[in-house]
């Protein structure tokens, strides 16, 4: 009899230990904090105050977000592990769009390294815009109110299409952004810049511009294919147009 109640204990005995382990264990985490910075400027190059942006984990339930502290930092507590676009937004400022933020590889938290430079919405109109051709050349005239100047750096952007309809949303080409420090700013685009630029000899080509910050904001949306610019000065002139030479 003891021969026989001596293997059945030893039985019990490993599965209660066993058991005792798995209750020990903890259990895998699937969520943890993504943090991060920016730096703020105004539509210049001027620095300002980094603290109230709001920054948001888009398509989260509840709505996961936090605001930047003085020193520009947030931490977004208790985000479950995925792949993610955060927004950034405050007031006078276009939002900004960070997309593709993977979050939770191996298991743990995410730290973003890149620092975004963030600059506040544009004051700058465009008043008019001319462009005539010269030598195999497209002479572009900006007009800007208020009026560039050494003092008063202005900052502007334009775009191009084969439509008439051309605009910061619809366009084939966009320009950088130029600083304009004097009244009409002038930008030559030579024929090379545009064959480049897909257009064809012969094709006529419409162009507007807009007011620009020199932070601007910018993100490419994956879901449109698009460029987005949320800096824009939304008051300017209509399109013009000119024939590639």
């Amino acid at each position: 009899m003891k021969n026989i109640l001596f293997p059945l204990v030893t039985i019990v005995a490993v599965l209660l230990f066993s058991c005792s382990n798995n209750d020990n264990e903890p259990t895998p985490t699937s969520k943890a904090a993504i943090s991060g910075s920016v730096i703020l400027y105004d539509e210049g190059t001027t620095l300002l105050d980094k603290s109230n942006m709001n920054v948001k984990v888009l398509e989260t339930t509840p709505l996961i977000q936090t605001t930047t502290t003085t020193e520009g930092k947030f931490v977004l507590p208790e985000v479950p592990f995925g792949t993610y676009t955060l927004e950034y937004s405050k007031a006078g400022f276009g939002s900004y769009k960070k997309t593709g933020v993977v979050h939770g590889t191996n298991g743990q938290a995410t730290a973003i390294s890149t620092i975004p430079s963030l600059g506040q919405l544009s004051t700058t109109t465009v008043t008019n815009v001319t462009a005539a051709v010269l030598n195999n050349q497209v002479k572009l005239s900006i007009t800007t109110n208020p009026a560039g100047n050494t003092a008063n750096r202005r900052y502007v952007r334009y775009f191009l299409s084969t439509s008439s309809q051309v605009s910061a949303t619809n366009y084939t080409y966009f320009s950088a952004v130029f600083v304009a420090q004097i009244n009409p700013f002038e930008k030559t685009i030579t024929q090379t810049e545009l064959l480049s630029a897909g257009f064809t000899s012969g094709q006529q080509v419409y162009v507007r511009a807009y007011g620009d910050s020199f932070w601007d904001n910018a993100y490419d949306d994956p879901a449109i294919s698009k460029r987005i610019f949320p800096n824009l000065n939304g008051t300017t002139v209509a399109a013009t147009s000119f024939v590639v030479p």
